[in-house]
C-alpha cells in the first residue's frame, strides 16, 4: 500500500511538472510569435514609410511635373527664374515647396493627394487645352502657399532691415495689418499678392494665347483706354483754346 501511494505521488508530481513545462513552452512560443510579429510590423512599416517618402520626393520636382504637356510653359518660365536655379546662388525650389502647404505633414500629404487626383482627372477625362491659364494666374493666391514661402524665407523680417520699404511691408504682413482687396472684400495679403510673378519669370510669354473671349475683353479694354486718352487730349486742347480767348 505504501509503495502504491508513493507511485501515485510520483505520477502526480510528474504530471504537474509536465503541465508546468507545457505552459512554459506555450508561453515561450507565444512570446516568440509576438516578438516576430512586432519585428515584422516594424520592418513593413519602415518599408512603407520609405516608399511613401521616396514617392513624395519623386513626384515633388519639376522633372515630374513637366512630364505633363500642359506644364511645359510653366517649366520653361520656372527654369529662367531665380527659384529654378537661374542665378548666382544656384538655389532650386521644387514645385511642392511653393504649391503645397507646409503647416503640417498631414495637411501637406492630404493636399498633395487632392491635387494629384484633380490633375489626373483633368488629364484623363478632361481637356487640358481648354484650361484658361491666364485666368488662373489671377487666382494665384489659392495655388501658392505662404507657409511654403516662409519655409525658406523664415528670417525675412530681420533680413529686410537694410531695405526700409521692404522691411515696412513685411512688418505689416507679419503683424496681419497688410490687407488687399479681393473682389468686393478685403483680406490679409498673401505673399503672391505683392510678388505676383515669383517662381515663373515672364510666364505670360510661354503660355498659350488666351481664349477668344478674353482677347475680346482685352481689346475692348484697350479701346476704352485709348478713347479716354483721346477725350482727355480733346478736353485739354479745348481748355487751352478757351483760355486763349480770354
Amino acid at each position: 500500500m505504501g509503495n502504491e501511494k508513493k507511485d501515485d505521488g510520483r505520477l502526480e508530481e510528474t504530471h504537474e511538472e509536465n503541465e508546468i513545462g507545457g505552459e512554459k513552452k506555450a508561453g515561450k512560443k507565444g512570446f516568440l510569435i509576438g516578438v516576430s510579429l512586432l519585428v515584422a510590423g516594424v520592418v513593413i512599416g519602415l518599408v512603407i514609410a520609405y516608399i511613401v517618402v521616396y514617392a513624395v520626393k519623386l513626384t515633388g520636382g519639376a522633372q515630374f511635373c513637366k512630364s505633363c504637356h500642359p506644364m511645359q510653359p510653366m517649366y520653361k518660365a520656372y527654369s529662367k527664374d531665380t527659384h529654378g536655379g537661374w542665378g548666382r546662388s544656384g538655389f532650386v525650389a521644387h514645385c511642392t515647396d511653393c504649391h503645397l502647404p507646409h503647416d503640417s505633414i498631414i495637411g501637406y500629404l492630404v493636399r498633395k493627394v487632392q491635387v494629384g487626383l484633380h490633375d489626373f482627372k483633368v488629364m484623363v477625362f478632361g481637356d487640358p487645352s481648354k484650361v484658361n491659364w491666364h485666368e488662373k494666374r489671377e487666382h494665384r493666391r489659392y495655388f501658392v502657399y505662404d507657409s511654403g514661402c516662409l519655409h525658406c524665407h523664415e528670417n525675412l523680417l530681420a533680413a529686410t532691415m537694410k531695405k526700409k520699404k521692404a522691411f515696412i511691408a513685411h512688418k505689416a504682413y507679419f503683424s496681419g495689418k497688410l490687407v488687399v482687396r479681393i473682389g468686393h472684400e478685403k483680406d490679409k495679403a498673401h505673399c503672391v499678392d505683392c510678388h505676383k510673378h515669383v517662381g515663373h519669370k515672364d510666364l505670360g510669354k510661354y503660355l498659350p494665347p488666351p481664349p477668344p473671349e478674353e482677347k475680346l475683353i482685352e481689346e475692348s479694354e484697350k479701346l476704352i483706354e485709348e478713347s479716354v486718352k483721346e477725350l482727355e487730349k480733346e478736353e485739354k486742347s479745348e481748355n487751352k483754346h478757351n483760355s486763349g480767348k480770354h
